[in-house]
């Protein structure tokens, strides 16, 4: 079930990536949109009062946020969205703006943070893509926001490489395992 992945940072991230491209290329693909419908259900679940979250427009190699930040807006929640400034660091704008900055303090306003990653070991760390920009960004949440990191099921790992500086994740959201919580252990515990 927890694969593992290469020691270093840039080998991990070089397999995935792989992965990633082939899954996108591969005509057997499961069906992009069910994926899209589970990773939605799942982090909606998780909602609770948080009228404000914090998301990414994922690429498409990346399991897709695109119905999920359609049907949080629909519902009437603030959706922010990363911007990506020169220095790699994140501010933020509102879904369905004209893209005015909200400044990189604006992820301190959500009860719900939905981050990238490439893959989440067993103790909540996240391999991300490289850039830093998400884990200067989380620094600035507020303390107690919950975090909750998108992957495919395939991409649970036994560890990832890790920094110093590297942020953990509170649970991860799969198309296949729904939301899988990280208790305070580190060890994660799927849904049969």
């Amino acid at each position: 079930m927890w694969r593992t992945l290469p020691d270093t940072k840039a080998q991990a991230r070089r397999v995935v990536r792989a992965e990633r491209r082939h899954r996108r290329d591969t005509p057997s693909y499961a069906d992009r949109a069910a994926d899209a419908a589970a990773l939605t259900d799942a982090v909606l679940a998780t909602l609770g009062e948080a009228t404000t979250v914090a998301a990414y427009e994922s690429l498409p190699t990346e399991p897709p946020t695109e119905t999920l930040i359609a049907r949080l807006t629909a519902a009437g929640h603030r959706v922010l969205l990363p911007v990506l400034l020169p220095d790699n660091d994140l501010d933020w704008r509102a879904a369905g703006s004209d893209s005015t900055p909200l400044g990189r303090a604006a992820i301190g306003e959500a009860g719900l943070v939905v981050v990238p990653a490439l893959a989440i070991g067993r103790d909540g760390m996240r391999l991300g893509q490289g850039g830093g920009s998400y884990d200067r960004a989380l620094a600035r949440r507020t303390p107690g926001t919950r975090l909750i990191a998108l992957v495919y099921d395939d991409e649970l790992a036994a560890g990832v490489p890790t920094d110093p500086h590297d942020q953990a994740v509170d649970a991860v959201v799969t198309p296949g395992h729904g939301l899988v919580d990280l208790p305070s252990g580190g060890t994660l515990r799927l849904r049969d």
